[in-house]
Protein backbone atom coordinates (compact mmCIF):
# COMPACT_ATOMS: atom_id res chain seq x y z
CA UNK A 1 0.00 0.00 0.00
CA UNK A 2 1.58 3.29 -0.69
CA UNK A 3 1.07 6.11 1.78
CA UNK A 4 -0.40 9.09 0.97
CA UNK A 5 -0.10 12.82 2.72
CA UNK A 6 -3.23 14.09 4.34
CA UNK A 7 -4.12 16.50 1.80
CA UNK A 8 -3.35 20.73 3.30
CA UNK A 9 -6.67 22.02 4.08
CA UNK A 10 -5.25 25.21 1.99
CA UNK A 11 -4.73 23.33 -0.99
CA UNK A 12 -6.73 21.41 -3.36
CA UNK A 13 -6.12 17.62 -4.11
CA UNK A 14 -3.53 17.22 -6.32
CA UNK A 15 -5.97 16.00 -9.57
CA UNK A 16 -3.11 12.82 -10.16
CA UNK A 17 -2.41 11.13 -6.92
CA UNK A 18 -5.18 12.86 -4.81
CA UNK A 19 -2.21 13.98 -2.29
CA UNK A 20 -1.58 17.37 -0.74
CA UNK A 21 -0.40 20.30 -3.13
CA UNK A 22 1.77 23.08 -1.60
CA UNK A 23 2.77 26.19 -3.13
CA UNK A 24 5.38 26.54 -5.27
CA UNK A 25 5.20 29.80 -7.24
CA UNK A 26 3.33 32.81 -8.80
CA UNK A 27 2.92 33.46 -12.31
CA UNK A 28 3.30 37.13 -13.05
CA UNK A 29 -0.03 37.14 -14.05
CA UNK A 30 -0.85 36.26 -10.73
CA UNK A 31 -2.20 32.51 -10.79
CA UNK A 32 -0.82 29.86 -8.66
CA UNK A 33 1.51 27.33 -9.38
CA UNK A 34 1.29 24.06 -7.24
CA UNK A 35 3.36 21.13 -6.69
CA UNK A 36 2.84 17.91 -5.57
CA UNK A 37 3.72 16.57 -2.57
CA UNK A 38 2.26 13.18 -2.86
CA UNK A 39 3.87 9.60 -4.36
CA UNK A 40 2.00 8.30 -7.62
CA UNK A 41 0.67 5.07 -7.68
CA UNK A 42 2.81 3.79 -10.13
CA UNK A 43 4.99 4.17 -7.65
CA UNK A 44 7.39 7.05 -8.70
CA UNK A 45 7.99 9.49 -5.93
CA UNK A 46 6.60 12.61 -6.86
CA UNK A 47 3.88 13.78 -9.63
CA UNK A 48 4.95 16.50 -12.15
CA UNK A 49 4.65 20.00 -11.12
CA UNK A 50 0.55 21.09 -11.99
CA UNK A 51 -0.91 23.97 -11.76
CA UNK A 52 -4.14 24.24 -9.44
CA UNK A 53 -7.63 23.15 -10.44
CA UNK A 54 -10.02 25.72 -11.93
CA UNK A 55 -11.48 26.23 -8.31
CA UNK A 56 -10.44 29.48 -6.52
CA UNK A 57 -8.22 28.99 -3.84
CA UNK A 58 -6.96 30.97 -0.92
CA UNK A 59 -4.24 32.29 -0.39
CA UNK A 60 -1.88 33.64 2.93
CA UNK A 61 -4.93 36.39 3.42
CA UNK A 62 -7.80 34.23 2.93
CA UNK A 63 -8.91 36.07 -0.09
CA UNK A 64 -9.44 34.07 -3.25
CA UNK A 65 -6.56 34.16 -5.92
CA UNK A 66 -8.78 35.92 -8.50
CA UNK A 67 -8.88 38.70 -6.15
CA UNK A 68 -5.49 39.00 -4.94
CA UNK A 69 -4.28 42.53 -5.52
CA UNK A 70 -1.68 43.50 -8.18
CA UNK A 71 0.31 46.03 -6.84
CA UNK A 72 3.92 47.63 -7.26
CA UNK A 73 6.03 50.17 -5.73
CA UNK A 74 5.63 53.44 -7.75
CA UNK A 75 8.77 55.27 -9.32
CA UNK A 76 8.75 58.22 -5.90
CA UNK A 77 7.79 61.80 -6.90
CA UNK A 78 5.64 60.92 -10.13
CA UNK A 79 3.41 63.15 -11.15
CA UNK A 80 2.11 61.90 -14.16
CA UNK A 81 0.20 58.49 -14.86
CA UNK A 82 -1.71 57.05 -17.99
CA UNK A 83 -4.18 55.14 -16.79
CA UNK A 84 -6.17 52.48 -18.89
CA UNK A 85 -8.01 49.01 -18.73
CA UNK A 86 -7.13 45.36 -20.01
CA UNK A 87 -9.46 42.71 -20.15
CA UNK A 88 -8.99 39.25 -19.33
CA UNK A 89 -7.83 36.72 -21.73
CA UNK A 90 -7.59 39.44 -24.54
CA UNK A 91 -4.70 40.39 -26.50
CA UNK A 92 -3.77 44.23 -26.21
CA UNK A 93 -3.53 46.52 -29.39
CA UNK A 94 -0.25 46.42 -30.52
CA UNK A 95 0.03 49.69 -31.92
CA UNK A 96 -1.62 51.90 -29.17
CA UNK A 97 0.14 50.08 -26.64
CA UNK A 98 3.31 50.57 -27.79
CA UNK A 99 2.40 54.44 -28.68
CA UNK A 100 1.20 54.53 -24.57
CA UNK A 101 4.81 53.51 -23.50
CA UNK A 102 6.21 55.76 -26.23
CA UNK A 103 4.08 58.34 -23.90
CA UNK A 104 5.42 56.75 -20.59
CA UNK A 105 9.11 57.43 -21.70
CA UNK A 106 8.38 60.88 -23.08
CA UNK A 107 6.26 62.29 -19.94
CA UNK A 108 8.41 60.08 -17.26
CA UNK A 109 4.58 58.66 -16.48
CA UNK A 110 3.62 55.32 -14.90
CA UNK A 111 1.33 53.28 -16.95
CA UNK A 112 -1.14 51.81 -14.77
CA UNK A 113 -3.47 49.38 -16.38
CA UNK A 114 -6.58 48.10 -14.42
CA UNK A 115 -7.47 44.17 -14.66
CA UNK A 116 -11.22 44.06 -15.89
CA UNK A 117 -12.95 40.72 -16.54
CA UNK A 118 -15.95 39.43 -18.92
CA UNK A 119 -16.73 35.89 -19.32
CA UNK A 120 -16.67 35.37 -22.64
CA UNK A 121 -18.11 31.72 -24.12
CA UNK A 122 -17.49 33.02 -28.23
CA UNK A 123 -14.28 34.72 -27.71
CA UNK A 124 -11.71 34.13 -30.17
CA UNK A 125 -8.68 33.64 -27.74
CA UNK A 126 -9.66 31.21 -25.57
CA UNK A 127 -12.44 28.39 -25.53
CA UNK A 128 -13.73 29.12 -21.64
CA UNK A 129 -13.34 32.09 -19.93
CA UNK A 130 -15.63 31.06 -16.34
CA UNK A 131 -12.40 31.19 -14.70
CA UNK A 132 -9.63 32.41 -17.05
CA UNK A 133 -7.64 35.37 -14.57
CA UNK A 134 -5.07 35.95 -16.97
CA UNK A 135 -3.76 38.98 -19.05
CA UNK A 136 -1.94 39.69 -21.66
CA UNK A 137 1.62 39.25 -21.17
CA UNK A 138 2.36 43.00 -22.30
CA UNK A 139 0.33 44.41 -19.41
CA UNK A 140 1.00 41.84 -17.02
CA UNK A 141 3.84 44.31 -15.32
CA UNK A 142 1.74 46.81 -15.09
CA UNK A 143 -1.54 45.89 -13.23
CA UNK A 144 -2.42 47.83 -10.64
CA UNK A 145 -6.48 46.94 -9.13
CA UNK A 146 -6.26 48.29 -5.80
CA UNK A 147 -7.67 51.73 -4.54
CA UNK A 148 -5.34 54.53 -4.78
CA UNK A 149 -5.05 58.44 -4.07
CA UNK A 150 -3.62 60.26 -6.25
CA UNK A 151 -4.12 63.19 -4.52
CA UNK A 152 -6.77 64.59 -1.99
CA UNK A 153 -8.94 65.35 -4.98
CA UNK A 154 -8.29 62.21 -6.74
CA UNK A 155 -8.73 58.69 -6.14
CA UNK A 156 -8.41 55.79 -8.55
CA UNK A 157 -10.71 53.10 -8.47
CA UNK A 158 -9.17 50.66 -9.97
CA UNK A 159 -10.64 47.79 -7.06
CA UNK A 160 -14.14 47.92 -8.48
CA UNK A 161 -14.96 45.99 -11.50
CA UNK A 162 -17.57 46.94 -13.77
CA UNK A 163 -18.65 44.24 -16.89
CA UNK A 164 -17.27 45.83 -19.93
CA UNK A 165 -21.19 45.35 -21.21
CA UNK A 166 -22.62 48.05 -18.69
CA UNK A 167 -24.22 50.90 -20.65
CA UNK A 168 -23.84 53.43 -17.74
CA UNK A 169 -20.73 52.49 -16.40
CA UNK A 170 -20.27 55.62 -13.82
CA UNK A 171 -23.82 55.47 -12.63
CA UNK A 172 -23.83 54.26 -8.86
CA UNK A 173 -20.21 56.01 -7.92
CA UNK A 174 -20.72 59.39 -7.84
CA UNK A 175 -20.78 59.25 -3.90
CA UNK A 176 -18.43 56.21 -3.57
CA UNK A 177 -14.87 58.02 -3.58
CA UNK A 178 -16.91 60.99 -1.45
CA UNK A 179 -15.24 64.41 -1.65
CA UNK A 180 -12.78 63.50 -4.35
CA UNK A 181 -13.23 63.01 -8.40
CA UNK A 182 -12.69 59.57 -9.39
CA UNK A 183 -11.59 57.66 -12.42
CA UNK A 184 -12.91 53.82 -13.31
CA UNK A 185 -11.52 51.10 -15.33
CA UNK A 186 -13.96 50.41 -18.33
CA UNK A 187 -13.65 50.40 -21.96
CA UNK A 188 -15.86 52.62 -22.19
CA UNK A 189 -15.60 56.20 -22.15
CA UNK A 190 -18.00 57.86 -20.01
CA UNK A 191 -17.51 61.12 -17.78
CA UNK A 192 -19.79 63.08 -15.78
CA UNK A 193 -19.42 66.36 -13.59
CA UNK A 194 -21.53 66.53 -10.22
CA UNK A 195 -22.50 69.12 -7.89
CA UNK A 196 -20.23 70.25 -5.13
CA UNK A 197 -20.76 72.77 -2.42
CA UNK A 198 -19.65 76.55 -3.08
CA UNK A 199 -15.90 76.05 -2.41
CA UNK A 200 -15.34 73.15 -4.03
CA UNK A 201 -14.76 72.41 -7.87
CA UNK A 202 -16.98 70.07 -9.23
CA UNK A 203 -16.26 66.19 -8.82
CA UNK A 204 -15.37 64.69 -12.60
CA UNK A 205 -16.22 60.92 -12.29
CA UNK A 206 -14.99 59.39 -15.22
CA UNK A 207 -13.81 55.88 -17.09
CA UNK A 208 -10.53 55.16 -18.89
CA UNK A 209 -11.58 53.35 -22.23
CA UNK A 210 -8.95 49.85 -22.63
CA UNK A 211 -6.23 49.23 -24.33
CA UNK A 212 -7.14 45.47 -25.57
CA UNK A 213 -8.84 44.74 -28.53
CA UNK A 214 -12.83 44.18 -29.01
CA UNK A 215 -14.05 40.72 -27.31
CA UNK A 216 -17.80 40.41 -26.48
CA UNK A 217 -20.55 37.51 -27.12
CA UNK A 218 -22.58 37.60 -29.73
CA UNK A 219 -25.36 38.54 -27.74
CA UNK A 220 -27.23 42.05 -27.82
CA UNK A 221 -25.21 43.61 -24.76
CA UNK A 222 -22.37 42.28 -26.57
CA UNK A 223 -22.71 44.17 -29.59
CA UNK A 224 -23.52 47.09 -27.89
CA UNK A 225 -20.41 46.88 -25.82
CA UNK A 226 -18.12 45.91 -28.81
CA UNK A 227 -20.00 49.23 -30.44
CA UNK A 228 -18.73 51.51 -27.58
CA UNK A 229 -15.70 50.12 -26.93
CA UNK A 230 -12.70 52.92 -27.14
CA UNK A 231 -8.96 51.75 -27.77
CA UNK A 232 -8.00 54.93 -25.16
CA UNK A 233 -6.51 55.79 -22.13
CA UNK A 234 -6.66 58.90 -19.26
CA UNK A 235 -3.26 61.10 -18.73
CA UNK A 236 -3.30 62.68 -15.24
CA UNK A 237 -1.28 65.41 -13.70
CA UNK A 238 -0.52 65.67 -10.16
CA UNK A 239 0.37 69.28 -9.15
CA UNK A 240 -0.44 69.06 -5.21
CA UNK A 241 -3.63 69.63 -4.60
CA UNK A 242 -4.98 69.81 -7.78
CA UNK A 243 -5.19 67.68 -11.03
CA UNK A 244 -5.69 67.54 -14.75
CA UNK A 245 -6.71 64.68 -16.77
CA UNK A 246 -7.91 64.18 -20.41
CA UNK A 247 -8.39 61.39 -22.10
CA UNK A 248 -5.99 59.78 -25.19
CA UNK A 249 -8.40 58.26 -27.70
CA UNK A 250 -6.39 56.45 -30.17
CA UNK A 251 -7.01 56.24 -33.71
CA UNK A 252 -6.54 53.37 -35.94
CA UNK A 253 -6.24 54.77 -39.26
CA UNK A 254 -3.05 56.88 -38.01
CA UNK A 255 -1.89 54.49 -35.23
CA UNK A 256 -1.37 57.20 -33.62
CA UNK A 257 -2.72 59.90 -30.29
CA UNK A 258 -3.25 63.32 -29.72
CA UNK A 259 -2.68 64.60 -26.45
CA UNK A 260 -2.92 68.75 -26.72
CA UNK A 261 0.04 69.60 -29.48
CA UNK A 262 1.94 66.45 -29.12
CA UNK A 263 1.08 63.07 -31.04
CA UNK A 264 2.38 59.88 -30.27
CA UNK A 265 2.71 56.48 -32.10
CA UNK A 266 4.70 53.46 -31.48
CA UNK A 267 8.09 54.88 -33.24
CA UNK A 268 7.85 58.43 -32.66
CA UNK A 269 6.11 61.69 -31.02
CA UNK A 270 5.66 64.63 -32.96
CA UNK A 271 3.90 67.90 -33.03
CA UNK A 272 0.57 67.47 -33.68
CA UNK A 273 -0.70 68.93 -36.86
CA UNK A 274 -3.36 71.98 -36.03
CA UNK A 275 -6.87 70.53 -34.75
CA UNK A 276 -9.86 71.00 -37.12
CA UNK A 277 -11.43 72.97 -34.75
CA UNK A 278 -11.99 74.26 -30.46
CA UNK A 279 -15.22 74.10 -29.08
CA UNK A 280 -15.44 76.14 -26.43
CA UNK A 281 -17.41 76.72 -23.40
CA UNK A 282 -20.36 78.81 -23.18
CA UNK A 283 -19.00 82.29 -23.60
CA UNK A 284 -21.06 85.42 -21.86
CA UNK A 285 -18.81 87.89 -22.91
CA UNK A 286 -19.53 90.42 -19.95
CA UNK A 287 -19.06 87.40 -17.51
CA UNK A 288 -15.70 85.71 -19.04
CA UNK A 289 -13.01 84.34 -16.66
CA UNK A 290 -9.86 86.46 -16.93
CA UNK A 291 -8.33 82.90 -16.17
CA UNK A 292 -10.10 80.90 -18.99
CA UNK A 293 -9.45 83.72 -21.67
CA UNK A 294 -5.70 84.15 -20.80
CA UNK A 295 -5.24 80.22 -20.95
CA UNK A 296 -7.63 80.12 -24.23
CA UNK A 297 -6.26 83.00 -26.05
CA UNK A 298 -3.42 84.40 -23.89
CA UNK A 299 0.42 84.08 -24.69
CA UNK A 300 1.26 79.63 -24.48
CA UNK A 301 -3.23 79.42 -24.78
CA UNK A 302 -4.53 76.70 -26.22
CA UNK A 303 -5.62 78.91 -29.82
CA UNK A 304 -1.80 80.72 -30.20
CA UNK A 305 -0.40 77.35 -29.55
CA UNK A 306 -2.62 75.34 -31.59
CA UNK A 307 -3.91 77.77 -34.26
CA UNK A 308 -7.35 75.20 -34.62
CA UNK A 309 -8.99 75.68 -37.83
CA UNK A 310 -12.23 76.76 -36.17
CA UNK A 311 -13.69 78.39 -33.58
CA UNK A 312 -16.89 77.28 -32.21
CA UNK A 313 -18.81 79.85 -29.96
CA UNK A 314 -21.89 79.19 -27.98
CA UNK A 315 -23.19 81.45 -26.19
CA UNK A 316 -21.34 84.40 -26.97
CA UNK A 317 -24.16 87.04 -25.71
CA UNK A 318 -25.65 86.75 -22.33
CA UNK A 319 -28.28 89.44 -22.83
CA UNK A 320 -28.24 90.52 -19.47
CA UNK A 321 -29.31 93.78 -19.98
CA UNK A 322 -32.54 93.26 -20.81
CA UNK A 323 -32.75 89.21 -19.48
CA UNK A 324 -36.04 88.41 -18.47
CA UNK A 325 -35.51 86.89 -15.74
CA UNK A 326 -34.73 90.68 -14.21
CA UNK A 327 -38.23 91.81 -14.97
CA UNK A 328 -39.73 93.21 -12.01
CA UNK A 329 -36.58 93.23 -9.59
CA UNK A 330 -35.79 96.82 -8.80
CA UNK A 331 -32.88 96.20 -7.72
CA UNK A 332 -31.29 94.02 -10.77
CA UNK A 333 -32.40 97.59 -12.73
CA UNK A 334 -30.39 99.92 -10.29
CA UNK A 335 -27.25 97.72 -10.58
CA UNK A 336 -27.22 97.44 -13.75
CA UNK A 337 -27.58 101.58 -14.24
CA UNK A 338 -24.88 102.24 -11.88
CA UNK A 339 -22.64 99.78 -13.59
CA UNK A 340 -23.37 100.87 -16.89
CA UNK A 341 -24.74 97.52 -18.00
CA UNK A 342 -28.27 98.83 -18.81
CA UNK A 343 -27.92 99.39 -22.87
CA UNK A 344 -28.51 96.16 -24.37
CA UNK A 345 -26.98 97.77 -27.83
CA UNK A 346 -23.89 98.17 -26.22
CA UNK A 347 -23.88 94.74 -24.89
CA UNK A 348 -24.20 92.97 -28.66
CA UNK A 349 -21.46 95.28 -30.10
CA UNK A 350 -19.07 93.75 -27.01
CA UNK A 351 -19.92 90.56 -27.81
CA UNK A 352 -19.95 91.00 -31.64
CA UNK A 353 -16.22 92.47 -31.46
CA UNK A 354 -14.95 89.70 -28.92
CA UNK A 355 -15.48 87.42 -31.64
CA UNK A 356 -14.35 89.62 -34.37
CA UNK A 357 -10.80 90.75 -32.45
CA UNK A 358 -9.80 86.73 -31.80
CA UNK A 359 -10.71 85.85 -35.34
CA UNK A 360 -7.39 86.39 -36.79
CA UNK A 361 -5.39 84.79 -39.82
CA UNK A 362 -7.04 81.42 -41.38
CA UNK A 363 -9.17 80.66 -38.53
CA UNK A 364 -12.69 80.88 -38.91
CA UNK A 365 -15.30 81.42 -36.36
CA UNK A 366 -18.23 79.73 -35.82
CA UNK A 367 -21.22 81.05 -33.81
CA UNK A 368 -24.01 78.90 -33.32
CA UNK A 369 -27.54 80.03 -31.98
CA UNK A 370 -28.00 79.60 -28.36
CA UNK A 371 -30.71 80.60 -25.88
CA UNK A 372 -29.13 83.33 -24.58
CA UNK A 373 -28.27 84.68 -28.26
CA UNK A 374 -32.22 84.21 -28.95
CA UNK A 375 -33.12 85.89 -25.29
CA UNK A 376 -32.82 89.20 -27.36
CA UNK A 377 -35.63 88.18 -29.70
CA UNK A 378 -37.69 87.04 -26.90
CA UNK A 379 -36.90 90.79 -25.52
CA UNK A 380 -38.60 92.28 -28.37
CA UNK A 381 -41.73 90.37 -28.43
CA UNK A 382 -42.32 90.59 -24.74
CA UNK A 383 -41.44 94.05 -24.17
CA UNK A 384 -42.85 97.42 -24.13
CA UNK A 385 -40.01 99.98 -25.25
CA UNK A 386 -42.03 102.89 -24.08
CA UNK A 387 -41.01 101.32 -20.71
CA UNK A 388 -37.20 101.33 -21.87
CA UNK A 389 -35.92 104.51 -22.91
CA UNK A 390 -32.39 103.57 -22.81
CA UNK A 391 -33.07 100.52 -25.36
CA UNK A 392 -35.71 102.18 -27.48
CA UNK A 393 -33.66 102.99 -29.97
CA UNK A 394 -32.09 99.78 -30.48
CA UNK A 395 -35.83 97.84 -29.69
CA UNK A 396 -37.48 99.92 -32.79
CA UNK A 397 -34.63 99.26 -35.51
CA UNK A 398 -34.32 95.36 -34.60
CA UNK A 399 -37.96 95.38 -34.45
CA UNK A 400 -38.59 96.98 -38.01
CA UNK A 401 -35.69 94.73 -39.27
CA UNK A 402 -37.66 91.81 -38.15
CA UNK A 403 -41.04 93.07 -39.42
CA UNK A 404 -39.06 93.94 -42.84
CA UNK A 405 -38.04 89.90 -42.87
CA UNK A 406 -41.54 88.49 -42.19
CA UNK A 407 -42.48 85.33 -44.10
CA UNK A 408 -45.02 82.90 -44.03
CA UNK A 409 -43.39 79.61 -45.41
CA UNK A 410 -45.24 76.28 -45.23
CA UNK A 411 -43.91 75.39 -42.11
CA UNK A 412 -45.73 78.49 -40.41
CA UNK A 413 -44.32 81.84 -40.07
CA UNK A 414 -40.53 82.90 -40.18
CA UNK A 415 -38.62 86.22 -39.29
CA UNK A 416 -35.00 86.94 -38.64
CA UNK A 417 -33.46 86.42 -35.24
CA UNK A 418 -31.95 89.87 -34.33
CA UNK A 419 -28.39 88.44 -33.09
CA UNK A 420 -27.18 87.30 -35.90
CA UNK A 421 -29.34 90.17 -37.99
CA UNK A 422 -27.31 92.91 -36.10
CA UNK A 423 -24.41 91.24 -36.07
CA UNK A 424 -22.50 92.77 -39.01
CA UNK A 425 -23.50 96.25 -38.42
CA UNK A 426 -21.52 95.51 -35.21
CA UNK A 427 -18.03 94.95 -36.67
CA UNK A 428 -15.76 96.24 -39.58
CA UNK A 429 -15.65 92.85 -41.23
CA UNK A 430 -17.09 89.77 -41.59
CA UNK A 431 -14.56 87.96 -43.08
CA UNK A 432 -14.04 84.97 -41.61
CA UNK A 433 -16.97 84.58 -39.40
CA UNK A 434 -19.97 82.34 -39.98
CA UNK A 435 -23.22 82.82 -38.12
CA UNK A 436 -25.36 79.51 -38.29
CA UNK A 437 -29.56 79.79 -38.63
CA UNK A 438 -31.61 78.09 -36.59
CA UNK A 439 -31.10 74.26 -36.74
CA UNK A 440 -28.56 74.96 -39.32
CA UNK A 441 -26.23 72.17 -39.56
CA UNK A 442 -22.62 72.25 -39.37
CA UNK A 443 -19.93 68.89 -39.19
CA UNK A 444 -16.51 68.82 -38.74
CA UNK A 445 -15.09 65.37 -39.51
CA UNK A 446 -18.63 64.49 -39.25
CA UNK A 447 -19.71 65.81 -35.82
CA UNK A 448 -22.22 67.79 -35.83
CA UNK A 449 -21.35 70.92 -33.92
CA UNK A 450 -24.60 73.41 -34.83
CA UNK A 451 -26.29 72.47 -31.85
CA UNK A 452 -26.29 74.46 -28.67
CA UNK A 453 -27.98 71.48 -26.51
CA UNK A 454 -30.84 73.42 -25.10
CA UNK A 455 -33.28 71.94 -27.50
CA UNK A 456 -33.67 68.11 -27.48
CA UNK A 457 -35.83 65.61 -29.64
CA UNK A 458 -39.18 67.00 -30.64
CA UNK A 459 -39.43 69.79 -29.27
CA UNK A 460 -37.84 68.59 -25.77
CA UNK A 461 -35.69 70.23 -23.17
CA UNK A 462 -31.92 69.92 -24.44
CA UNK A 463 -29.22 67.30 -22.60
CA UNK A 464 -26.36 64.89 -22.91
CA UNK A 465 -28.50 62.25 -22.43
CA UNK A 466 -31.01 62.84 -24.59
CA UNK A 467 -28.67 64.08 -27.34
CA UNK A 468 -26.23 61.05 -26.89
CA UNK A 469 -28.03 58.33 -29.61
CA UNK A 470 -29.20 60.82 -32.12
CA UNK A 471 -27.54 59.15 -34.78
CA UNK A 472 -24.37 61.30 -35.16
CA UNK A 473 -21.52 62.63 -33.09
CA UNK A 474 -22.08 65.45 -31.30
CA UNK A 475 -20.93 68.23 -29.60
CA UNK A 476 -23.01 70.61 -27.40
CA UNK A 477 -22.70 73.47 -24.43
CA UNK A 478 -25.72 75.05 -22.77
CA UNK A 479 -25.89 73.57 -19.24
CA UNK A 480 -21.62 74.45 -18.31
CA UNK A 481 -21.61 70.79 -16.89
CA UNK A 482 -18.98 69.46 -19.27
CA UNK A 483 -19.63 65.48 -19.75
CA UNK A 484 -19.12 62.13 -22.38
CA UNK A 485 -22.23 60.32 -23.10
CA UNK A 486 -21.88 57.86 -26.07
CA UNK A 487 -21.88 60.05 -29.24
CA UNK A 488 -22.48 63.69 -27.32
CA UNK A 489 -19.86 65.72 -25.79
CA UNK A 490 -20.99 68.72 -23.93
CA UNK A 491 -18.25 71.72 -22.86
CA UNK A 492 -18.47 73.63 -19.65
CA UNK A 493 -18.62 77.51 -19.43
CA UNK A 494 -15.80 79.89 -19.88
CA UNK A 495 -17.47 82.39 -17.00
CA UNK A 496 -16.76 82.43 -13.65
CA UNK A 497 -17.84 79.34 -11.89
CA UNK A 498 -20.04 81.66 -9.51
CA UNK A 499 -22.78 83.71 -11.19
CA UNK A 500 -25.93 85.11 -9.84
CA UNK A 501 -28.47 82.54 -10.94
CA UNK A 502 -26.20 79.08 -9.57
CA UNK A 503 -26.56 79.09 -6.23
CA UNK A 504 -26.19 76.33 -4.22
CA UNK A 505 -24.28 73.07 -5.10
CA UNK A 506 -22.79 73.15 -8.67
CA UNK A 507 -21.48 71.04 -11.33
CA UNK A 508 -20.11 73.83 -13.46
CA UNK A 509 -16.26 73.79 -14.70
CA UNK A 510 -14.39 75.84 -17.11
CA UNK A 511 -13.85 73.06 -20.21
CA UNK A 512 -13.37 73.53 -23.86
CA UNK A 513 -13.61 70.34 -26.35
CA UNK A 514 -10.80 69.94 -29.31
CA UNK A 515 -11.46 68.04 -32.69
CA UNK A 516 -8.15 66.67 -33.55
CA UNK A 517 -6.90 66.60 -37.23
CA UNK A 518 -7.75 62.33 -37.16
CA UNK A 519 -11.09 63.49 -36.04
CA UNK A 520 -10.68 62.70 -32.49
CA UNK A 521 -12.31 64.55 -29.65
CA UNK A 522 -10.58 65.77 -26.50
CA UNK A 523 -11.99 67.50 -23.60
CA UNK A 524 -10.06 70.00 -22.12
CA UNK A 525 -10.02 71.38 -18.60
CA UNK A 526 -8.90 74.55 -17.70
CA UNK A 527 -8.81 74.35 -13.48
CA UNK A 528 -7.71 77.64 -11.91
CA UNK A 529 -6.38 79.01 -15.15
CA UNK A 530 -4.31 76.48 -16.19
CA UNK A 531 -4.63 74.01 -19.00
CA UNK A 532 -1.89 71.41 -17.75
CA UNK A 533 0.34 70.52 -14.66
CA UNK A 534 3.42 73.43 -14.97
Amino acid sequence: MIARPMPNSDAPECPKCHGGMVRNARTPSGRQRWLCRGSRADGRKYCYSTTAPETPTRNEAGESARDSSFKRALRPRTSVFIVTAAQNATPVHPAFWAALQRMARHRRAEILVIPIRYKNPTSHWTASQANADTWADEVTPYLWNVRRAMNENLTLLADIKTQPTASDPVTGFDAISGASSAILGHTKIQLKCISTPSNRMAKIVTTTGAVTVPNYTDSSKGKKGEFHHSLAAVVVEIQGRRFHLRHLNFDKRTGSFTDLDTRYSADKVERAPRPLALVMGDTHVDFVSAAVERATFGKGGLVPSLKPRHLVWHDVLDSYAVNVHHRGNPFNAIAKHVSGRSSIEDEVRRACRFVRDRTTGDTVSVVVPSNHDDMLRRWIINSDWKAEPVNAQFYLSAALEMVRGVRMTSAGTSYPSPFPMVFPSMVESMEGIRLLTEDESFKIANIELGMHGDRGPNGSRGSLRNLRRIGIRSIIGHSHTPGIDEGSIQVGTSTELRLEYNGGPSSWMNAHCLIHDDGKRQLVFIIDGELRAK
